[in-house]
């Protein structure tokens, strides 16, 4: 006896339909949706979280920078030389960032938080907002620090050090906006920077020359530029290229 055979024969192929498989696949999706929205992270927790993702060794060391520039400021008496070295140490202060605003571009994990719940622009701006409160803490800790204890006018510590913080941190913004993805093009340009204003801080007869209202103009010019930039990245940040600049792009 084929046993093969009648097996075949007793066969039923039940009918297939379509529309059927369709109506399956679709409820079944609804079904996954509706299960995952009940697991969804608030935004609070994705904050927090984002929060518990940052290095906390960087604000560490922003914190040890500022101290070694009070420490600075209190044993130097020569004006000249503390408004060149706060402009080393604002400089360094935003150069400090630089490993946590490049790490979703060097760790080349883009992609994947595109297709996130939240998005990769929500990321850059948990980013940016926790990193500004922190860095707003301790700059205002400081600066009244400087002020009132230092005998610093406000006009001399924007101009020797949130001047150049503030240039520093435009330069950051700008090429992390451009899609560079090696993180040591931004340190390049930011010391390039540094240098320059190492120079114009020096040069006595073009320092002094300006006068405080014009200092005062080119910091908001600067602070809104960075405020722009903000803005930009934020809305630009997922329109990126997983190859390099002179790869071949595959759509």
């Amino acid at each position: 006896m084929n046993i093969e055979r009648i097996l075949k024969a007793e066969r039923m192929e039940p009918a297939i339909s379509q529309a059927e498989i369709q109506s399956v696949i679709q409820n079944s999706k609804k079904v996954f949706l509706e299960q995952e929205e009940k697991r969804v992270l608030s935004f609070h927790d994705f904050l927090w979280n984002q929060f518990c993702m940052i290095g906390k060794r960087w604000w560490i060391l922003q914190f040890i920078l500022l101290y070694m520039a009070w420490r600075f400021l209190s044993v130097e008496p020569d004006f000249f030389h503390i408004r060149r070295g706060m402009g080393i140490f604002s400089a360094l202060f935003v150069i400090l960032v630089i490993p946590e605003l490049w790490k979703n571009l060097s760790n080349r994990c883009m992609e994947i938080e595109i297709t996130a719940y939240y998005s990769l622009r929500q990321i850059y701006a948990a980013k940016i907002l926790l990193f500004g409160i922190a860095d707003v803490f301790m700059l205002t800790g400081f600066g009244g620090c400087v002020c009132i204890c230092m005998k610093f006018s406000l006009m001399e510590l924007i101009k020797d050090f949130l001047l150049p913080l503030v240039m520093t941190a435009c330069i950051c913004l700008y090429l992390l906006c451009k899609g560079y993805q090696n993180e040591r093009t931004a340190l390049l340009f930011c010391c390039m920077w540094s240098v320059l204003w190492w120079f114009v801080s020096g040069n006595d007869f073009f320092y002094l020359a300006i006068v405080s209202w014009i200092w005062g103009l080119v910091f908001v010019a600067a602070c809104l530029f960075l405020m722009f930039l903000v803005h930009h990245l934020i809305k630009e940040c997922e329109k990126y290229m997983e190859v390099k600049r002179n790869e071949t792009v595959i759509e």
